[in-house]
């Protein structure tokens, strides 16, 4: 048994690897077509443009990693994404100027994290406690939260002051190039990367989306540990929607929307499994990165918004049905 667990490891890690080379060829292929269709690609503007979706679309995939090596899925990422930004957004408009500015940032962040805690926390109880399946109660959340979002702020956008130090969080840029966001896809990898791999929670996340009835055999207490991959999850994803809100000085409906769409893709393309207990961090940058140009060169290039759903959509069915196959031919090597 130990022999084929071990197996199974090394079968993962070449896979993934595997996926992970050909895509950043991929990446490769797409920057330079990019650059020969469109004469504003290779410019600073659009480099910390892309770097700046990147982040969000990065971060998010962070979330829905998580999300899926326990096992689960979270279809409410977008909304939580969109919602988070907003309670942001209302913080830092209700108190710059009344307050000293550095406190209400402060107090708008926690409230934004907060949001996030607390939307994973319903997600987890819901799902762990009462047993619902994944799809359906995290979908009846992504409705909640889209009502939320419109009946928080009075029905539209809050829009803040270019005078508010809350932007800087997002567009601070080093040498007027590198943008500051370059840094927190960094950070938070790795912070995620030793909470997943050094850390007895996050090892039991993998061990969960290995197998859930094993994971309980052996003494985890497997509600417990859902409720928290679903709170780190939403965190995450409230950590995209504060970047997001401070990228675009705006707490609007329109931020994060589809964006569980681009989180999944970014995730099953770097390496992530549907099936859950195994997924790579470092290769959800290289989905992100790869989201992030395919959208920004159809932007470049003018391509209709509804053609680009098409197009993200028909990935997020390709990139399952390579995650299918790449799980049987995975179990068929453990079987051999």
């Amino acid at each position: 048994m130990a022999e084929k667990v071990k197996k199974k490891k090394v079968v993962d890690s070449g896979s993934a690897k595997g996926q992970q080379i050909t895509m950043l060829l991929v990446i490769l292929a797409i920057c330079v077509l990019w650059t020969i269709m469109s004469p504003f690609f290779l410019t600073v503007d659009n480099f910390v443009t892309v770097v700046h979706t990147m982040c969000v679309t990065t971060v998010a995939g962070y979330a829905m990693t998580i999300c899926l090596i326990n096992g689960g899925v979270d279809l409410s990422l977008g909304f939580t994404i969109c919602l988070s930004g907003i309670t942001t957004a209302m913080v830092v408009y209700d108190f710059y100027g009344k307050k000293d500015s550095t406190g209400s940032i402060a107090i708008a962040l926690l409230v934004g994290i907060g949001t996030g805690i607390l939307v994973g926390l319903i997600n987890g109880i819901v799902v762990a406690k009462f047993g619902l399946p994944p799809y359906l109660s995290t979908l009846a959340m992504q409705m909640v939260l889209r009502g939320l979002a419109y009946l928080l702020p009075g029905l539209g956008p809050v829009y803040l002051s270019t005078s508010t130090p809350f932007r800087e969080i997002a567009q601070t840029r080093f040498g007027d190039v590198f943008p500051i966001t370059l840094i927190y896809v960094i950070v938070f990898g790795l912070v995620l990367w030793f909470f997943m791999r050094k850390t007895v929670l996050g090892r039991r996340f993998y061990a969960i989306g290995s197998n859930t009835e094993a994971a309980r055999l052996s003494g985890i207490n497997v509600a417990n540990t859902r409720i928290c991959a679903y709170i780190v999850t939403s965190m995450m994803a409230s950590v995209a929607g504060i970047l997001q809100a401070a990228r675009t000085n705006c707490g609007s409906q329109a931020n994060g929307v589809g964006m569980e769409g681009d989180a999944t893709v970014a995730a099953v393309i770097g390496g992530t499994s549907m099936g859950g207990g195994h997924g790579s961090l470092f290769g959800c940058i290289i989905g992100g990165l790869f989201m992030t140009l395919l959208k920004n060169g159809m932007n470049l290039l003018k391509i209709n918004a509804n053609w680009q759903f098409v197009l993200i959509g028909i990935f997020l069915i390709v990139s399952v049905i390579i995650d299918q196959i790449r799980r049987e031919r995975e179990m068929n090597k453990i079987d051999q």
